[in-house]
């Protein structure tokens, strides 16, 4: 404990009082600012070290009645204080909340615990600062994490500690992600220093030859994580340029960048297209609102034409039979609006879905089955959407991520390999017993590469585990327009995945400017928050309320936060973290200088 004391540098104040929900500090009058962090030695019970965050400080004096009487004496007898009368009287009284303790566990590492307990009367305070921040980093490194994907530095007060990294553990790549924040906050950057920490951590599983990767589908509606348009750096480009051929093949190989232009030259980067074949009701029922009658007629629809449906549809082949359904008659109305709300997809109306009509030469052209294989194989993929329309950004996230869950279903239910291609025709709706087409051009595709190895659901002899698969993110952009309670309400895949997609090894990612806006259902799912400054008081409570930490005593670094900087709770990691989130362009990346320590 000693060695420790004596690297933590000069007393900085004292303990005055403490409670269980606020501590008081008497510190020299020196600079301080809301958020500072203070480390408290104590050897009440064990040898340990408490960690303290100031919400709030005043000014106050030494021996003085009060500030007021020797404001107001200065005022009308300016002679009658000197400020070098005064020097020894100031001091600083501090107020916060204790974030917890670490102390030596059997295994003779530190273990980091909530404030269940208090540190003795008038312990020393010292204050935790670039000097010291080697010490911040052992005693919370079971908060920090050592490894994963690296987010930023620890920030302390207005100052990141450049010293002491902050990760997510891979696995939080599989569950649910907010990601909260007003305009110019620097949710965008924070998106590019995450995709290159994944980029990086996939190097190192590829070293290895063992371990999960991680996968992610990120929206782009700037495009401009493909070449960042800030600085000297050129985005995930540059990144995957640097490769040569065996990285390239084990880590960004067939794509990177996917885009809706009409043609790309560069290795790595190729036009979009889904098919209308790979569109099912429910992907619609999840972007856009449909009465529970359309929804009765759009499944009975699907049901008897599988993925000819929407071909079908906007050839206005509904016949009185197809109206039907046990006996109750579908009103046109509620037939011709189904039509509408598919229009969309006619051709010339969509550059990204492609028409599906094999009867008229209009074969099955799909992506979806390179982006589902490249995602299972652990890849970052990027959709630049800025040519395309709100339906078409939507659905196209839809489409992939019910895909993706449903495939994933498929691989736990199935008992051997054997069973395993019936068990992914029958995921996707197709089952030539029944006479249910479903996505049978899809999942074709998906028993063909399977049986190639570009699917990799065999293992040896067996079908492949979850676990041995890797963690998938699927992330939702403007989340409020396709994550809000009256969308969710008519059954959406992604309330679907938001409950069980973890078990799946598949987690979302909501960006949002507003947290009020998001269904509270989906809320309470999530288990990593990084909420970046906010627009008003209301998204600042609700950022509160549904934090997985406790962010009580946070609310005032809120308010003040700057550009980049963010909180990160999860319910992995026992306290809050303020984090410093780096520029992309002038990232130092941690990775080797902090494993030699």
């Amino acid at each position: 404990m000693e060695n420790i004391i004596e690297k933590l540098g000069p007393k900085f104040g004292v303990l005055s009082e403490s409670d269980t929900a606020q501590l008081k500090v008497m510190a020299r009058n020196e600079d301080v600012a809301v958020g500072d962090l203070f480390i408290l030695p104590s050897t009440r019970g064990v040898e340990r070290f408490y960690i303290f965050r100031t919400s709030q400080y005043a000014n106050v004096l030494n021996r003085t009645i009060s500030m007021e009487d020797v404001a107001r004496s200065k005022l009308t007898m300016p002679d009658s204080y000197l400020s070098d009368d005064l020097n020894d009287e100031k001091l600083i009284e501090l107020r916060g909340m204790l974030l917890g303790y670490a102390q030596r566990e059997d295994d003779g590492k530190w273990g980091f615990h909530r404030p269940r307990r208090l540190p003795e009367h008038l312990t020393d305070v010292f204050l935790i600062d670039e000097s010291n921040d080697g010490v911040v980093r052992e005693l919370l490194s079971s908060q920090l994490g050592e490894k994963g994907i690296f987010m930023g530095y620890l920030l302390a007060g207005e100052k990141a500690l450049s010293d002491v990294p902050v990760y997510m553990p891979p696995h939080a790549i599989s569950h649910h992600i907010g990601i909260f924040g007003r305009t110019g906050c620097g949710k965008s950057n924070l998106m590019i220093v995450l995709i290159e920490s994944m980029f990086r951590y996939n190097q190192e599983i590829e070293s290895a030859g063992s371990g999960q990767k991680v996968s992610m589908l990120a929206i782009d509606p700037h495009d401009e994580f493909c070449k960042w348009p800030s600085g000297d750096r050129g985005g995930i480009e540059e990144i995957t340029g640097k490769y040569g051929p065996g990285e390239w093949d084990g880590l960004a190989a067939p794509f990177y960048y996917l885009t809706a232009k009409d043609s790309v030259s560069e290795r790595g980067q190729q036009t979009i297209s889904l098919s209308r074949a790979d569109i099912v009701p429910q992907d619609l029922f999840s972007i856009m609102e449909f009465s529970e009658q359309q929804i009765a007629f759009a499944h009975q629809f699907y049901s008897r034409h599988g993925e000819m449906w929407i071909t079908r549809l906007l050839a206005g082949e509904v016949n009185e039979e197809e109206g039907g359904m046990e006996g109750a008659q579908f009103l046109p109305g509620t037939i011709s609006a189904v039509e509408r709300r598919v229009n969309f997809l006619r051709r010339g109306q969509t550059s990204v879905f492609t028409p599906f009509d094999p009867e008229f030469k209009d074969e099955y052209n799909s992506l979806l089955p390179e982006i589902v294989c490249a995602l299972e194989s652990g890849r970052i993929i990027t959709v630049d959407t800025t040519l395309m329309n709100e339906m078409e950004q939507f659905l196209l996230t839809t489409v992939i991520a019910r895909t993706l869950f449903m495939l994933r279903k498929a691989v736990k239910s199935a008992n051997s390999i054997g069973s395993l291609e019936r068990e992914i025709s029958l995921s996707l709706g197709h089952d030539p017993d029944n006479r249910a087409t479903g996505m049978q051009s899809f999942a074709g595709a998906m028993i063909d590469a399977l049986n190639s190895g570009k699917l990799p659901y065999i293992k040896g002899e067996r079908p492949a585990r979850v676990d041995e698969l890797p963690f998938i993110n699927v992330v939702i952009e403007e989340a409020p327009s396709v994550l809000n309670p009256d969308r969710l309400r008519f059954g959406s895949i992604f309330r679907d995945i938001s409950r069980q997609g973890r078990k799946f090894g598949i987690g979302l990612t909501v960006i949002s400017q507003q947290v009020s806006a998001i269904d509270q259902g989906i809320l309470t799912q999530l288990n990593t928050e990084i909420t970046l400054a906010l627009g008003n008081e209301a998204e600042r409570r609700e950022a509160i309320r549904n934090a997985s930490a406790d962010l009580y005593g946070f609310e005032k670094e809120l308010q003040v936060m700057g550009k980049g900087q963010a909180i990160l709770t999860a319910s992995y990691k026992d306290v809050p973290l303020p984090v410093q989130v780096p520029l992309f362009e002038e990232m130092g990346f941690p990775s080797k200088s902090f494993k030699k320590r």
